[in-house]
C-alpha cells in the first residue's frame, strides 16, 4: 500500500489513519487515502562473466540462469508487471529499462543467449551501485550468479545497503563437478575470475579435502549471510529442476 491523498473524516474511515497534523491545522478530521500498488517492479541481475560457462553435460551454469531468467520474467510479464535486467561482469555491460509485455521478456531473453563477455571477473557491488543511481522507487530483485566474487564479505554489504525495504533474491547456480575433483592424476587449474593457474594432485587426500572445503566455505557464507540479513536464498546445481526449484522459493 502507498500514500495517495489527505481528505476529509467520512463516516465508516478508520480512525487510526487519521492525519493530526493536517486534522489540527483545519479545525476538521482528515484521514489518510492509500492504494494497493498493484504493478510490481521487478529487477534481474544477470552474471555474464566467464565463469558461467563451465558445466559438465552438455549444460552450463549459464543455460540455468537464462532457464531462471526465462521461468522468472515470463512469470512477471503474465502478470502484467514490469521488468528490467542489468548484465553484469566486473562493470555493468547492459542496462534494460524495465518494462511490461512478453515481447520485453523475449528480447532480453534472445540477447541473454548470444551474449558473449569478454570479461573473466565479475564485480556485484558495481553493478548494485549501478542499480542505487537509477532510483527505482520500489523494487524485486534476483541475481542469477555462482557468487564466486572477490572479498565476498564487502558483495555482501553492497547488498544490504541496496536492500533496505525491497525483497531481494539470491540464486545461487553451481556445478556438481565444481566441488570434487578426480581421484587420480594431476591436474593444472585455472582460475577462470582472476586468470591464476594451481597444480592439483589428485592422489592426495589433502588436497582433496582443501578444495572442497573452500567452495564449501564460499557456500556457508552466502547461505548464512543472506539469512541473517533476510534475504531468500537458492542454491541450484545444473542438474536440478528450475522451475520445481523456483516454485518452492517463490511460495
Amino acid at each position: 500500500m502507498s500514500f495517495s491523498e489527505v481528505r476529509e473524516y467520512q463516516f465508516g474511515d478508520e480512525t487510526r489513519f487519521i492525519d493530526w497534523n493536517v486534522t489540527a491545522r483545519y479545525n476538521h478530521p482528515h484521514v489518510k487515502v492509500f492504494e494497493e500498488e498493484r504493478e510490481q517492479v521487478n529487477m534481474l541481475m544477470i552474471d555474464v562473466s566467464k565463469s558461467l560457462d563451465f558445466g559438465e553435460n552438455n549444460r552450463t551454469k549459464k543455460d540455468v540462469v537464462t532457464e531462471l531468467f526465462a521461468t522468472i520474467g515470463f512469470s512477471c510479464a503474465m502478470n502484467k508487471d514490469r521488468v528490467g535486467a542489468i548484465f553484469f561482469s566486473d562493470q555493468v555491460e547492459c542496462y534494460f529499462e524495465p518494462k511490461v509485455g512478453m515481447k520485453n521478456i523475449w528480447m532480453i531473453a534472445s540477447r541473454l543467449i548470444h551474449w558473449e563477455s569478454q570479461k573473466e571477473a565479475s564485480n556485484l557491488s558495481s553493478a548494485l551501485s549501478y542499480l542505487r543511481s537509477a532510483q527505482l522507487k520500489k523494487f524485486r530483485l534476483f541475481i542469477l550468479s555462482d557468487f564466486h566474487f572477490e572479498s565476498s564479505e564487502l558483495q555482501m554489504d553492497a547488498l544490504v545497503k541496496t536492500k533496505k525495504n525491497n525483497r531481494v533474491y539470491a540464486l545461487k547456480v553451481n556445478d556438481k563437478s565444481e566441488f570434487r575433483m578426480p581421484k587420480f592424476g594431476f591436474y593444472k587449474l585455472i582460475h577462470i575470475e582472476n586468470g591464476t593457474s594451481t597444480w592439483y594432485n589428485g592422489f592426495s587426500k589433502r588436497d582433496r579435502m582443501q578444495y572442497e572445503k573452500e567452495h564449501l566455505v564460499n557456500n556457508s557464507f552466502w547461505r548464512s549471510a543472506c539469512r541473517k540479513s533476510k534475504i531468500h536464498y537458492l542454491d541450484m546445481s545444473t542438474k536440478e529442476d528450475v522451475f520445481k526449484k523456483l516454485n518452492g522459493l517463490i511460495r
